[in-house]
């Protein structure tokens, strides 16, 4: 006679053990999507910063965006998915999209009247909010670990970029609606977009973006004689003429922008917000990186402390928790 396995005590501890080895792989997969696509992001911030001579942001934004949609595209219909749900997007969807476009506009409105390091850390605060926001809309408690390094991010984030007492101006309240905005969406994603495909919402995104910029460009477009301006601005020049080295350019931060957008979007889905977002700082290790490697800047001490302390929060954040009473908020 067959033994029931609700009566086996084996049945229970295997499944338990299942879905911690199922939580854990769902978690590093977080990372890694996280990781490689904070590291094309910096790396695409990077060209952007060696070659703004060569476009206008609206125009980046227009044509990148408008790329990113055409590979997408195709990589959909590789894929054979059906076109209702990317016709017919959601509502959290279409929010979600509308939050990460106002993050651009608040940060770039922003970066004239500061230093990149004071845009930075206030952008880089983003983990914070995710933390306030999962317990807010999603109940998530903030254990002491995630306290802990919750607070060493912050720190290390500020160790990182120095901000200093000159820099701070009201605008410096744009990158930190920035960072608020990144870190709703980010909680948005987890809460409600789950069962919503990453290149849906890949698409849905760089369709906000394309729309957002082609009516910049329009507008600047207008603007532009009527200031008489006589040098070049990255940020409130229209169209400018490309040549066939700047359009490559473009279509590589485009193909950049497309994994960026389908990572990002799968990373939230498949781990938890606070982890997800503290591993999204290692934009600034890899921002180090292509410092040096295309501006020969090699940080301070200080600096490498701030990083070093950032890398040690995102893994005290990922580290699987014991089955012990911890105080939470």
């Amino acid at each position: 006679m067959a033994i029931d396995d609700r009566y086996n005590p084996m049945h229970s501890k295997m499944g338990k053990f299942m879905e911690n080895i199922i939580s854990r792989n769902t978690t590093f997969l977080g990372v890694i999507l996280i990781t490689s696509a904070v590291c094309l992001l910096s790396l695409s911030d990077a060209l952007v910063k060696l070659h703004n001579d060569r476009f206008s942001i609206a125009q980046l934004i227009f044509l990148r965006s408008v790329l990113a949609c055409v590979f997408l595209l195709v990589i959909w219909r590789f894929k054979k998915r059906g076109t209702k749900s990317l016709l017919r997007p959601t509502r959290w969807v279409i929010v979600r999209s509308l939050l990460l476009c106002t993050m651009w506009l608040l940060y770039y409105c922003g970066l004239p009247d500061m230093s990149f390091a004071v845009a930075a850390a206030a952008l880089y605060t983003a983990p914070l909010f995710m933390a306030v926001f999962a317990r807010l809309i999603l109940g998530t408690p903030i254990d002491l670990p995630d306290q802990a390094a919750l607070g060493a991010g912050l720190i290390g984030v500020v160790m990182a970029v120095q901000p200093s007492p000159e820099n701070l101006s009201p605008s410096l309240l744009l990158p930190f609606g920035a960072a608020a905005c990144y870190a709703m969406a980010a909680v948005l994603t987890r809460a409600h977009c789950r069962n919503e495909t990453s290149l849906g919402m890949a698409i849905n995104l760089n369709l906000c973006l394309a729309v957002g910029g082609g009516i910049a460009l329009m507008g600047l477009e207008w603007i532009t004689p009527m200031t008489e301006a006589t040098t070049p601005s990255f940020l409130m020049d229209g169209w400018r003429t490309l040549s066939l080295m700047d359009f490559s350019i473009i279509c590589l931060l485009a193909a950049f922008m497309t994994y960026i957008a389908i990572a990002v979007a799968q990373a939230y889905k498949t781990s938890t917000s606070i982890t997800v977002g503290l591993f999204d700082n290692a934009y600034l290790f890899f921002a180090v990186v292509w410092s040096i490697m295309f501006f020969d800047d090699l940080p301070n001490i200080m600096s490498l402390a701030g990083i070093t302390l950032l890398a040690g929060a995102a893994v005290m954040s990922a580290l699987p928790r014991r089955n012990v009473r911890l105080k939470t908020l």
